[in-house]
């Protein structure tokens, strides 16, 4: 079976990145897929915006979608919306594929029909190996992508082995059917982070009679960590990161996990302490 593959890239004041990526993105060997991109930058040099244009200009397989900033799940929404593909891949304006097969690798996945998604390997410039100690390669075999009791999640997305049956798909370096995104209702926006997860949440229950996500340690992504820019996420002080957690467990785990309001003082408690150390 042949597929089409939307690639779908959410941008906001990191154009010279972006630059970069589509540059690589348009090298694929893959004869069938296309370039969204949602660009949301309020802050750019004005020749990196004329390259942009004409970059997309020459490339029928380019879309450029230009919005004020929208957050990220809805743009990656709107990047879905203007989507044709049959495989959706996606890939923050930050990141790089690690070769001209990244495409391809992702899409010919798929020719597993019990395939619903699945999120590829993550390198860091300047460690590309095994990051993680050795003993712990069982425990991190069984956590990868998934939640623990709390639904907190546990990532592991260095990991150099393919897990079947996963919970949730990472925000870059993963692809999913297109179907069954819009079967899920895409990416809920009420949330500025941890959309992946509500993603997931609503995607579970679909995923019967043997459809399954996966992780897998091909396709490869380089992670540029030393880029600044983008949601800022890289440099978030320790009291914002608490209140990235909180409202994610306000607002995500709380909707689909009522029950986990026990919880709740565990977060209350940490972000008093916080704000009484003047931690930041």
């Amino acid at each position: 079976m042949s597929f089409k593959a939307s690639v779908v890239v959410r941008s906001y004041n990191r154009i010279p990145a972006l630059l970069e990526l589509i540059h690589n993105l348009c090298s694929q060997s893959f004869d069938s897929f296309e370039i969204v991109i949602v660009e949301q930058s309020t802050r750019f040099e004005k020749a990196d915006w004329e390259e942009l244009e004409n970059l997309c200009a020459q490339d029928s397989r380019i879309k450029l979608l230009k919005h004020e900033p929208l957050g990220g799940p809805k743009a990656r929404n709107e990047g879905v919306k203007n989507a044709s593909g049959d495989i959706l891949i996606f890939i923050d304006d930050d990141d790089l594929p690690n070769s001209e097969l990244w495409i391809k690798k992702h899409v010919k996945a798929y020719e597993d029909e019990k395939l619903v998604g699945f999120t590829g390997r993550h390198n860091f410039e300047g460690n590309d190996g095994y990051p993680y100690i050795s003993w712990m390669r069982s425990y991190i075999r069984s956590k990868c992508m998934s939640y623990n009791f709390m639904k907190i999640p546990y990532t592991f997305a260095q990991f150099n082995e393919d897990i079947k049956n996963v919970e949730w798909l990472h925000g870059t370096n993963s692809s999913v059917r297109r179907e069954w995104a819009l079967k899920a209702g895409l990416w809920d926006t009420h949330v500025k982070n941890q959309d992946e997860h509500s993603f997931a949440f609503k995607l579970q229950p679909l995923l019967v009679d043997g459809y399954r996500l996966d992780f897998r340690k091909e396709p490869i992504l380089l992670r540029r960590m030393d880029i600044e820019g983008g949601m800022g996420k890289r440099s978030f002080s320790f009291s914002r990161e608490w209140k990235n957690n909180y409202n994610y467990f306000k607002n995500v785990i709380l909707k689909y996990f009522p029950s986990r309001i026990i919880f709740f003082p565990i977060y209350i408690y940490i972000g008093v302490y916080l704000k009484l150390s003047n931690i930041s």
